[in-house]
């Protein structure tokens, strides 16, 4: 019996496709309790060559791919969530590696819990490019997926915390309840939108609640062109770009929206010129901004968002 299905939207990246998909499969779950999705995002590469290895290697795993031909992140894990049967359905990201007791730790804190618990998250582990640059601070690795920053303890989730959406499990009753994840946010190519996690809004407002367990780690490849101040700017303000979109999803589905820390911009034009500034110190002071920057621009239209 199928009991959770691995849901694995894949765009271009069928050389860190494949240690992903073996790290699944070496799992301490037998093969007969789960299957393996790959969802193939307008892939061009040897996506399909690598899950057909993967499955032939592995031939007691069920292992399929499915193709979305239209790009974005939401999208693919619903075009996942449609071809998959079990109850419980679990999310990664095509650049991460899990641990070989990462479904069996998802299905034991699920058989603990009442049918409330609609989500659980885990931990991040990163794997660099190389070593770790001096400057990345632990807020810095927040918006680079290399960490969660909910701490070191299992508990559950207050308003105004999401889990990690690349390691996470939910009950496919609840996401199908919500909608599945919304299509009009969340990564599109190149394109820094996030929030496809708003989904978790909705589950809130009907009654989910969302656990956090520590112990629950897979790990990240940090991309090194990634690690550099010019992206993680775009990074910070594209953060605040999906909380406005985020409120926007809430106040459509008419849920508790969620509430923001207080905004602050240069009123003088003499102190924007941390705009300009592309060192890893100007960063650091200027992480904020940038975020105020997108949310405030977003929010009032002046910056658009598609179909939001």
């Amino acid at each position: 019996m199928i009991e959770i299905s691995v849901n694995l939207a894949t765009h271009n990246r069928a050389a860190f496709l494949e240690p992903c998909l073996i790290g699944l499969c070496e799992q301490t779950l037998a093969p007969s309790r789960y299957e393996i999705c790959v969802v193939a995002n307008a892939c061009t590469d040897s996506t399909p060559e690598v899950v057909q290895k993967i499955a032939a290697l592995y031939p007691y795993h069920r292992i399929f791919m499915v193709c979305e031909p239209i790009p974005g992140v939401s999208r693919a894990r619903n075009r996942g969530l449609s071809a998959t049967r079990a109850p419980l359905i679990a999310m990664v990201d095509d650049d991460e590696i899990v641990y070989p007791d990462w479904l069996e730790k998802f299905i034991a804190r699920f058989d603990a819990f009442d049918s409330s618990v609609a989500v659980i998250g885990g931990e991040v582990e990163p794997i660099w490019a190389g070593a770790k640059p001096e400057w990345v601070t632990s807020r810095m690795e927040l918006f680079l997926s290399a960490a969660t920053g909910l701490g070191s303890e299992p508990r559950f989730l207050i308003e105004g915390e999401s889990t990690f959406e690349g390691n996470s499990c939910y009950r496919r009753s609840v996401i199908e309840q919500a909608g599945g994840f919304p299509e009009e946010l969340g990564r599109v190519g190149s394109c820094l939108l996030s929030g496809e996690h708003a989904v978790e809004s909705y589950i809130r407002g009907n009654g989910g609640r969302i656990f956090f367990d520590p112990a629950i780690i897979l790990r990240h490849n940090i991309h090194a062109d990634r690690v550099r101040p010019l992206w993680l700017r775009r990074r910070l303000f594209w953060q605040g770009v999906s909380s406005a979109a985020i409120r926007f999803y809430q106040i459509r589905h008419n849920l508790p929206v969620t509430k923001e820390f207080f905004l602050t911009l240069p009123l003088k034009p003499e102190n924007w010129d941390f705009i300009r500034n592309d060192t890893p110190d100007a960063l650091e002071e200027s992480m904020f901004l940038f975020y105020c920057l997108g949310f405030t621009l977003a929010l009032t239209g002046i910056f658009p968002i598609d179909n939001v």
